[in-house]
C-alpha cells in the first residue's frame, strides 16, 4: 500500500518563530508579606526555647556543689555550728509549730 504526500511530517515539530515578549516598565504594586502577632509570638517561643536548649545545665554543678557543702558540715560540724547559727535554727523551728 503506498499513501502520496499527506503533507509534510515535521509541521507538527516546527516552531512558529520567536515570540518576543517585553518586559514589565515598572510595577506599581509590589509585594509585601505580614506576620500576624501569633506568629511573631511563636517565632520569639522558638527562639526562646533553642537558647534553653542550648544553655548548660547548672543545677547539676550546684547540686554537687550543695551535697560537698552538707556532707563537710555533717562530717565537722563545729566548723560552722556557731551560737548566731544555732539560735537562728531555734527560731525557725520555733516559728514552725507557731511559739514565738
Amino acid at each position: 500500500m503506498t499513501i502520496d504526500k499527506i503533507g509534510p511530517l515535521n509541521k507538527i515539530l516546527k516552531t512558529q518563530g520567536d515570540i518576543r515578549i517585553d518586559k514589565t516598565k515598572g510595577t506599581s504594586k509590589k509585594d509585601r508579606v505580614e506576620l500576624s502577632p501569633e506568629a511573631k509570638r511563636m517565632a520569639e517561643l522558638s527562639q526562646v526555647e533553642a537558647r534553653v536548649k542550648a544553655a548548660p545545665d547548672v543545677r547539676e554543678e550546684l547540686t554537687a556543689d550543695r551535697i560537698k557543702q552538707l556532707r563537710d558540715k555533717l562530717e565537722n560540724p563545729d566548723a560552722y555550728l556557731t551560737k548566731e547559727v544555732a539560735e537562728k535554727i531555734a527560731e525557725k523551728v520555733a516559728e514552725s509549730f507557731g511559739i514565738g
